[in-house]
Parts: structure tokens; C-alpha cells; sequence
């Protein structure tokens, strides 16, 4: 890989364990400062989905050294963005500074990793936040069929269970519940930092180490997680409600991201169902059969996940001619190799993909993050290599083994009138 294209990350070890993943750009005046935590949705405990997501919202409610407001007051007058966001495995938090200030942030970020101040009135103030945010995310057509469809796809795997929660789950939730899980997790054995920016590498170890250093270690201990096997059957289901666009969404077991055939189903992704020259779009908006298709490869998650392809018909189409087109474009895969030129398309769109994800010292910060709970931030720096020898015959045989019909999991939207 080219100097252009590496990612020239320093680690940095703290003395109680805690590990920074230092990236010097200085392409503008600012750093990031993104805590990870390795744990998210997927850890839930039995009966209480969303444990995770409603603590990443009492996070921002203040410690002892920092009463509420303070931290957001703090940044506000640095001029910093901060923001978090909770998935499958990881709960991440993030503030973006001026690289003069950025000492703050990380005097902030070090002391709620162990300091935040968990109340029962902040509880019911931002269980009322999620529990809207939840009703908002139900309304919308999209949401709704992802979510039915990720339930349909695992039947033993925490991964069943959407990142938000069940409302009737969140609404049980009691701040003991939150300490509890706060403090299994919210550990620094079990987080680590990205730091991209404009900063001295020795100046901003030494900074590190006086913030976060300091805190004590203590193990962590994760349950074992279901292995979940793909399905053996289709499995289908229609969900209608309300709403103004029919959506077909399909989804099969895929490969996590430290699999050989990741890479591989990231290619199949974009051959299948990415850009104007995909062969979904060829064959369905082209034909005026659909107004919108799109195929995603999801393999940031720590277990097997979900290759994914959505598919919006144009009004009057029927299902079984959309389901009848996409079988065969998935039969033409499993049995012809695509040609050079196709697959040089799907290289370059990938990379594409994958240049829009290093745009700002944030995004970068967020890939980094993403690539180390899913596979080790090293393989940021094997991507575009390996993604060069993806073959046909990979695409061959990735496309019998992951879409075959009897793995394939199937939903349906189908709009009742009215408005979401």
C-alpha cells in the first residue's frame, strides 16, 4: 500500500492498560477525541434491550467534578462539537476541538469514563427522550421493516434486539440497572481512544497518560453470546401499516469483518446493487421496475451480521416479477464470472466508498474506531490491497455460498394509505 493511502497509527498504552490509537493530520487546526467502549446493543441483559443506548443519553448528565451542564457548557465556549452513538458492540463518544484545547476534552472524557453521576431524576428525564426518540424511529416505513427484519434474521443472538430497545423493556429499566451495567463495562480494560488530529505525538502521550492513566483498571468480565446459524429455510413476512412507499428488504448471514470473504461480499455488494451500472438497478429501475434499489454488505459487528438489499418497486409492480428479476441477477452471480471491467467498476466504487469515510479527521476517527472493535485497526491498512484481489471466482463462489435461496430471510412493506 502506498504512503497516500496508510494509516501511520501510533499505539499508545497507559499505565493502567487503557490503549490510544494516536493519527497525526494536519490538514486543519483541529484534534478528535473519540472514546470506544466494547460494548453496545448486543449486551444488553435479558429483558432490558435499550440498557445500553439510555445510558450513552445519561452519560452527558454531569459527575461530581463536572455537575450537569458543565460539560456541554465547557465545550460550548471551546468553540467543540461533541456527540455519541451507541451500536451492536460499541458505544462511542466523541469531541472535536481546536488542536490548542484539546487537553479539555480529554480531561472531560477521563472523568466520566469513571465518574459520571447516574440519578433516578435524570432517569426519567431522558427515559421520556428515548421513549420519543423510540415512537419516531417506529413511524418511519424504513425503520420499522429494518428492524422486522433484523428480528426475523436472529432467533438466539442478542443481535435480534433493536439498539433502541422495546419500549415496554426501556420503560422497566431502573437506574440500579445502569450502575450496574456502567460499571461492568465502563472500564478502561474494556475501552480504547482514537485521537486524530493536528497534536505532538509525545506531548499528547504524556497528556494521556496524566488523564487517563490515572484510573484504576478493573477486569472485565463479557457472558457468552448464542452462536447463531444461518437459516436453513426462508424465512418471509409482510408488515403493513401506514405509509406511502411498498419496500422489499432482503437479508442473508454473512461474514464478520476478520473473514477472508468480508471483503469479498463488500465487492458482491456494489456488483449487485450499487450505483447505475449495478445489475440490480440494470435490471429493475433501468426496466422501470423499481424506483430505488441498493445492496449493503454489514460486517462491523463482532459476530456475523447481514448482507442486506432493498428494493423499492415502481407503483403496479408486482412482487413476484421484482423477486423473479432479482433471482435470476443473483443466478447469473453463482454461475458466470463478472467481467474485468465490472469488477474494476465495483474496485473503484468501493474505494470511493472508502475515501468518503476519511474526509474529515471525525469520519476518520469513526472508521479507525469502527475497523478496531470489528477486526483490529490494522486491517485499515490491508483494505485496498485485498479488496485488489477479489476474483471472479470469489465473487462466484461468495455469491453460492451467502445468497443462496434457503439462507435468504425476506420481508415485505406494503403502505395501508394515510400518512406514517
Amino acid at each position: 500500500m502506498s504512503e497516500a493511502q496508510a494509516f501511520p497509527i501510533v499505539e499508545h498504552d497507559c499505565p493502567n492498560g487503557l490503549r490510544a490509537l494516536l493519527l497525526k493530520r494536519n490538514t486543519a487546526p483541529v484534534i478528535c477525541v473519540s472514546v470506544w467502549f466494547r460494548v453496545g446493543a448486543g449486551d444488553d441483559p435479558p429483558g432490558q434491550s435499550g440498557l445500553a443506548h439510555l445510558l450513552e443519553h445519561m452519560m452527558f448528565k454531569g459527575s461530581e467534578r463536572f455537575p450537569k451542564g458543565v460539560y456541554d457548557q465547557r465545550l460550548h465556549v471551546l468553540g467543540a462539537l461533541s456527540n455519541a452513538s451507541t451500536w451492536l458492540d460499541r458505544t462511542n463518544y466523541y469531541v472535536l476541538i481546536g488542536s490548542d484545547r484539546f487537553e479539555a476534552a480529554l480531561e472531560l472524557e477521563a472523568d466520566r469514563l469513571r465518574g459520571a453521576c447516574l440519578t433516578a431524576a435524570d432517569l426519567a428525564d431522558e427515559r421520556t427522550v428515548v421513549l420519543n426518540e423510540l415512537d419516531q424511529g417506529r413511524d418511519d416505513p424504513a425503520t420499522a421493516l429494518y428492524e422486522a427484519l433484523i428480528e426475523h434474521s436472529f432467533q438466539e443472538h442478542p443481535y435480534r434486539r433493536p439498539v433502541i430497545g422495546l419500549r415496554r423493556e426501556v420503560e422497566q429499566i431502573q437506574i440500579s440497572d445502569l450502575k450496574r451495567f456502567y460499571d461492568a463495562y465502563y472500564q478502561p480494560e474494556n475501552a480504547f481512544l482514537v485521537v486524530v488530529g493536528s497534536f505532538d505525538t509525545d506531548t499528547m502521550r504524556h497528556k494521556l497518560d496524566e488523564h487517563f492513566g490515572r484510573l484504576p483498571s478493573v477486569a472485565v468480565n463479557r457472558p457468552s453470546r448464542p452462536i447463531e446459524s444461518a437459516p436453513r429455510e426462508e424465512r418471509h413476512f409482510e408488515l403493513r401499516r401506514a405509509g406511502g412507499q411498498e419496500i422489499h428488504s432482503l437479508a442473508y448471514h454473512g461474514a464478520p469483518r476478520t473473514h477472508a470473504d468480508a471483503l469479498t461480499l463488500d465487492v458482491l455488494a456494489q456488483v449487485l446493487g450499487h450505483g447505475r451500472t449495478s445489475r440490480l438497478y440494470r435490471s429493475l429501475v433501468d426496466k422501470n421496475l423499481a424506483v430505488h434499489v441498493s445492496a449493503e454488505n454489514l460486517s462491523m459487528p463482532v459476530d456475523p451480521f447481514l448482507f442486506m438489499i432493498d428494493i423499492e418497486p415502481a407503483d403496479g409492480v408486482a412482487p413476484e416479477v421484482i423477486l423473479e428479476v432479482y433471482d435470476r441477477e443473483v443466478a447469473r452471480l453463482a454461475e458466470k464470472p463478472v467481467s474485468e471491467r465490472e469488477l474494476q467498476r465495483a474496485r473503484k466504487r468501493a474505494r470511493v466508498d472508502f475515501a468518503m469515510r476519511r474526509d474529515r479527521v471525525s469520519a476518520l476517527a469513526f472508521l479507525i474506531g469502527e475497523f478496531e472493535v470489528a477486526a483490529g485497526w490494522q486491517a485499515l491498512n490491508r483494505y485496498l490491497d485485498e479488496l485488489d484481489q477479489v476474483t471472479p471466482d470469489d465473487i462466484i463462489r461468495s455469491a453460492r455460498t451467502y445468497l443462496s435461496g434457503t439462507r435468504r430471510i425476506r420481508g415485505r412493506f406494503l403502505p395501508t394509505g394515510g400518512t406514517p
